[in-house]
C-alpha cells in the first residue's frame, strides 16, 4: 500500500496537459520529500521532451535516498523563466512551478 500510493505521489507531482498545441495546458511541476535523484531525473527528461529545460542548481538527499533541499530552475524557452530554493523539506512541502499556457502564449 505504501508503495501504491508512493507511486501515487509521484505521478501528481508532475501533471502534464497537453493538446494538440503542445503549449496550450498547464506544466505543473512540484518536489516532495518522497522523490529520489530517478524521479527527479524522469521529471527533467519529461519536460525536455517538451522543450522546457529544468535545471537542478542544488540538490540534498536523506540517508535513505529521498530529496531533503532543492534549487532550481526553469526556461520556458519563450521569455518565460523561473527559479526557486527550498528549505528542508517537511511532508506536505510542495515547491515547485506552475505556468498555465493559452493559445496566445
Amino acid at each position: 500500500m505504501k508503495k501504491n500510493l508512493s507511486i501515487f505521489s509521484i505521478l501528481s507531482v508532475l501533471f502534464l496537459t497537453y493538446c494538440s498545441n503542445p503549449r496550450t495546458g498547464v506544466i505543473d511541476v512540484g518536489f516532495t520529500n518522497e522523490l529520489t535523484q530517478k524521479d527527479l531525473d524522469d521529471i527533467q527528461l519529461d519536460l525536455k521532451s517538451q522543450n522546457v529545460d529544468l535545471e537542478y542548481t542544488y540538490l540534498e538527499f536523506d540517508s535513505v535516498g529521498h530529496l531533503k533541499k532543492i534549487s532550481a530552475s526553469i526556461d520556458y524557452k519563450d521569455g518565460h523563466k523561473g527559479s526557486f530554493k527550498s528549505l528542508v523539506l517537511q511532508d506536505g512541502d510542495r515547491p515547485g512551478f506552475k505556468r498555465e499556457f493559452s493559445k496566445n502564449d
